[in-house]
């Protein structure tokens, strides 16, 4: 019974959130329902799933297209990542109120209360039967002549513009022979047909000799439908705008501190324009220049501007270091602007803290570092998200992204960190890392 009321939860969400991360949610319920028994521990699991429904339906909207690519120009994107806001915490607690008070009304064991409760088990049916058979109802009204169009287009950009035309016909063929075959009928018009073709673009390349980590193409779907028309180009007024935004963040510098045993500690939530902020960046690494180690926290930086990211990695280098750039004809330098005068960092211990969430150029700085044994890392294995293609609209709701022109060479044996993303030199969960790091950093100046 208890199931059952998680899995009506669930069916409250809003549609687009139950394509994306259904089953996901479905299996974190029934994972807390089998661990958390008895009243107390049964309501505060009510209490969370209350909470998060109301913030979910008064925040949360469906990904942005990803409009900063339209223009052809590559770039890495800054994602802003909000919290929920008081009102819907208020409406969760007042959700959650109502939750206590009828709490006893359809609460029932599923046990004989003489029985004890065996772990795992119980009789409902499974949440994702549920989550299953909404999918599959939206699946049954998709037009299968609009299915076959889309491949068709995404077969066609593959063919036309991918960077090496032998290999884009076979990436096209595969496609169109993958849709033929029927392997697509059941999915629906929306994120699990866009990353099915995504995943079978990835094992077409990596068979015709295209190694990990690098871009190829990337099919993206938008809820919302996508502009027609490239963005407007940046006036002064809007220029002026952003930079003051960015100032006003302190240019997405969250913490800059020494902790004790003079370890320097910086977090970044992004990296931001550097046309505003290589003032306020070279001032936060000359705040740390007398720490004896340094770590540098991107567990939560979404990417940004890589010139940004260069300048912060040329404090840890004493001569100008070749960083690789994914992007056809990127604006950033090939090399850092090392030595820095006066700056005391470049022989330092650095670790950096990764998560699943370190993205883009944020993925561009760790990479460099891990390859070229400047840093340690030290957390998950990043999200992967190179994509440095130019981007082209297929329709109103499918977009895609396309290496349409060859990268610079990358003399390093991985070569990038598309889907893949960068493994951690030391592997543990992202809120363990920080103090991993510390102690490892105590551990080497007891050996020193």
């Amino acid at each position: 019974m208890f199931e059952n009321v998680c899995a009506l939860l669930l069916r409250l969400y809003p549609a687009e959130f139950r394509r994306a991360y259904g089953l996901e949610a479905a299996q974190l319920m029934r994972d807390r329902a089998r661990h958390e028994r008895g009243v107390f521990q049964r309501c505060r699991l009510l209490t969370d799933l209350a909470i998060d429904l109301f913030a979910t339906l008064h925040d949360w909207r469906p990904d942005e297209p990803l409009v900063a690519r339209i223009d052809g120009t590559p770039r890495f994107d800054i994602i802003e990542v909000h919290g929920p806001r008081p009102a819907a915490l208020a409406a969760g607690i007042l959700a959650s109120m109502l939750m206590f008070a009828s709490f006893t009304l359809f609460f029932q064991p599923n046990a004989p209360p003489n029985t004890p409760a065996q772990p795992g088990r119980g009789s409902a049916p499974e949440t994702p039967g549920a989550v299953s058979n909404d999918s599959a109802q939206q699946a049954a009204a998709t037009d299968p002549e609009a299915r076959h169009k889309l491949i068709a287009a995404i077969a066609a950009n593959l063919k036309e513009h991918y960077v090496d035309r032998v290999i884009g016909q076979q990436l096209s063929d595969a496609l169109l022979a993958h849709d033929r075959n029927g392997e697509y009928e059941s999915l629906e018009m929306g994120l699990d047909l866009a990353a099915r073709i995504n995943r079978d673009i990835q094992t077409t390349s990596r068979r015709r000799g295209i190694p990990p980590g690098v871009f190829v193409a990337d099919v993206v779907y938008s809820a919302r439908p996508l502009p027609t028309d490239p963005p407007p180009p940046m006036t002064a007024e809007m220029r002026e705008r952003n930079r003051a935004a960015m100032l006003r963040q302190n240019c997405l510098f969250e913490t800059i501190e020494v902790l004790p045993r003079d370890v320097g500690y910086v977090k970044l939530t992004g990296f931001a324009d550097a046309t505003a902020c290589q003032e306020t960046t070279g001032r936060a690494m000359a705040s740390l220049n007398n720490a004896d180690a340094l770590i540098i926290d991107v567990r939560d930086n979404g990417g940004g501007f890589g010139e940004t990211a260069l300048q912060i990695a040329g404090y840890l280098f004493d001569r100008p270091t070749y960083m690789y750039d994914p992007r056809p004809g990127s604006p950033v330098p090939a090399r850092t602007a090392s030595a820095i005068p006066g700056n005391k960092l470049a022989d330092k211990p650095v670790y950096v803290l990764t998560s699943s969430r370190t993205q883009s150029a944020a993925e561009y700085f760790v990479y460099n570092l891990k390859v070229l044994k400047r840093a340690t890392i030290v957390g998950e294995t990043t999200a992967g998200h190179q994509h440095s293609g130019a981007f082209h609209r297929i329709d109103d709701h499918f977009g895609m992204g396309i290496q349409e022109a060859l990268s610079a060479d990358n003399p390093y044996p991985v070569k990038g960190w598309e889907i893949i993303g960068i493994e951690p030199d030391v592997k543990v969960s992202a809120a363990e890392a920080f103090e991993v790091a510390r102690k490892a950093i105590e551990s080497r100046a007891r050996h020193r």
